[in-house]
């Protein structure tokens, strides 16, 4: 079959496997595989959609990419790339503080409760007068 012929005359069945084998083709790029087989992406997302074995297959071919990705990164490193090998370990090594920003979460992941009263009464005098120092000098400032 040429490059862009259409699939017009075949079963639907054939159409996805035929359209499975140019994504294989094409990486996974699903508009270069849908282009090749003259299906409209619309087409392909809703045979996505609706057909769970046909969407298994084409989450396979877009998982072998990514571990294609990862073996030439990986190659990458061992090559001592500096800039792979930061962003693996700002992507993989996380839990060892190789990140940028940190985010945190309450308990099992919800929200952190955040109070806006401010509990005094556990406050020395001199904490106390301390605080009115700073709050009226901040106001002084302002004002």
């Amino acid at each position: 079959m040429r490059q862009g012929q259409k699939l017009t005359r075949l079963s639907k069945k054939k159409k996805k496997e035929k359209l499975l084998e140019f994504l294989r083709e094409t990486s996974g790029i699903v508009a270069y595989a849908c282009e090749k087989s003259g299906i409209s992406r619309v087409t392909y997302y809703n045979w996505y959609k609706e057909d769970p074995i046909f969407a298994a297959k084409a989450d396979d071919i877009q998982e072998l990419q990514i571990d294609f990705a990862e073996a030439s990164l990986l190659k990458k490193i061992k090559s001592e790339d500096t800039t792979a090998i930061i962003f693996y370990l700002k992507t993989k090594g996380k839990d060892r503080g190789y990140t940028e920003r940190k985010e945190v979460t309450g308990i099992d992941g919800k929200s952190i409760a955040i109070s806006k009263e401010i509990d005094f009464s556990n406050l020395t005098d001199e904490e106390l007068t301390t605080i009115g120092k700073l709050l009226e000098k901040s106001k002084n400032e302002q004002g």
